[in-house]
């Protein structure tokens, strides 16, 4: 009874979630009445069940993007979903996936891909050839460091294994023309380097790789990225932790073109990407334009012995050139940073002040000569119970609230003073939170 409660409560969420997403149909009237498993779900869950009861056990995968141990994904392109459960044998490291298709009212078991492992690290869909049916690229966990890639043709429901290959960290990469690769990443070793693999599948079904070797010095793969650059071309961003001299983190820029896997960034006899190599702040779209950014940290001048950063976000191209796309100012202890205008640059210097209870402030000054600084623009958060009348004080303007907490600014002289440009509503434009992604390590 516990395993069909089980088996209940998993498929009864999926299908639920992807009832809440709109990709299933649902009248007015059934929004109005108790929720009801069809009789085809019913059945479905008849069979899980027996799996179960058999000695099964479900083995969600542990990382990637799918970590359900019931997926619901159209493989096939005709519009209707299949189902995948994902199950281990105990005692004997036996893994394997059961897809199971809607056939005339009833769902059937079309195909099994059974594997070796610990566990299913991770799972990922990807048409690879644009015919509209989605190849299988499984991560098979085979011990405390080892993984192991394969992808599968699932075309008639017939899995063909494709390719295979072990990997640190695996993605895959929509690199033009619709068609997806798979790019595995593989840390250094005795024998080579970091490098990524691509695997591309041609029109006749053939897997062809290309290599591109990472920097030098690489030990930790933190973060991956696709995104685009400068030009417009797709790119994968690959983010790692090493021994650098000027810095802990390296950027690996890889591009797919004309048949060739290269990284764009690593020009220096050194094989090291030196032009990204920085303090761990990760690469980002930080304004959301699609292109993909390496940041700089920048010292300010500074009206104290506190040091104060300014972020220069640089932009490439697809021959690794860049140009300087935006500047920021980060407040990471408050959560908050405002998108500079670039005649700020060497313009403007910043302090805090935290002298009045329930609020932290920071302010921005024009640099007037030396020692010599006249403010001009004050940043607030403030908490407390009082936080929204605080934030109405006169002269202040109102940004946004987290819920705990309201932000607040007020200009402190005419606009656009001292040939800075700044207003209102320039201000309010510019001002976001902070996301904790763009911290290094994190995914």
């Amino acid at each position: 009874m516990q395993v069909v409660k089980r088996v209940l409560l998993t498929i009864t969420a999926v299908f639920a979630a992807v009832t809440v997403s709109g990709c299933l149909r649902i009248t007015a009237d059934e929004l109005y009445s108790l929720p009801q498993a069809s009789e085809e779900y019913l059945k479905l869950q008849d069979q899980i069940a027996s799996m179960l009861n058999d000695g099964a056990e479900f083995s969600a995968p542990v990382g990637g993007p799918n970590r359900q141990a019931v997926q619901l994904k159209d493989l096939d392109g005709d519009g209707e979903s299949e189902v995948l459960a994902f199950f281990s044998i105990p005692g004997d490291s036996k893994l394997k996936i059961c897809i199971f298709s809607l056939v005339d009212g009833d769902y059937t078991v079309m195909e099994t891909i059974e594997g070796v492992g610990t566990a299913f690290e991770s799972v990922r869909y990807a048409d690879m050839d644009g015919d509209g049916i989605a190849e299988i690229v499984i991560g098979w966990q085979m011990g405390a460091a080892l993984k192991h890639m394969t992808i599968y043709s699932i075309k008639d429901f017939h899995s063909v294994l494709l390719a295979e290959k072990d990997y640190s960290e695996i993605t895959v990469f929509l690199h033009g023309g619709g068609n997806s690769s798979v790019v595995v990443l593989r840390l250094p070793s005795q024998d080579s380097g970091a490098v990524a693999e691509m695997f591309t599948l041609m029109p006749d079904r053939e897997v062809v790789s290309s290599e591109a070797r990472l920097s030098n010095g690489i030990e930790t793969i933190s973060r991956i990225l696709t995104g685009k650059l400068l030009d417009g071309a797709p790119a994968l961003f690959i983010d790692s932790t090493g021994g650098f001299t000027d810095g802990g983190l390296v950027t690996d820029i890889c591009v797919y073109r004309d048949g060739v896997f290269s990284n764009v960034s690593a020009k220096s006899a050194s094989g090291v990407s030196e032009d990204t190599v920085r303090a761990r702040i990760n690469s980002s779209d930080v304004n959301k334009d699609g292109i993909i950014k390496i940041p700089k940290s920048r010292r300010l001048q500074a009206q104290s012995e506190t040091p104060y950063y300014a972020i220069d976000w640089y932009a490439y191209n697809s021959i690794g050139h860049s140009s300087l796309a935006l500047t920021t100012y980060h407040n990471n202890f408050d959560e908050w940073f405002l998108i500079l205008p670039f005649d700020w640059r060497e313009k403007v210097s910043v302090r805090r002040e935290d002298v009045v209870s329930g609020e932290r402030t920071v302010i921005f000054s024009f640099i007037a000569g030396d020692s010599q600084y006249e403010d001009f623009l004050k940043v607030h958060k403030i908490f407390g119970e009082m936080r929204e009348e605080r934030a109405s004080i006169p002269g202040r303007v109102r940004l946004l609230s987290d819920g705990a907490s309201v932000y607040a600014f007020e200009i402190l002289t005419e606009p656009n003073s001292f040939g800075l440009t700044f207003s209102e509503s320039l201000i309010r434009d510019n001002f976001r939170l902070i996301y904790s992604e763009w911290l290094a390590g994190t995914t």
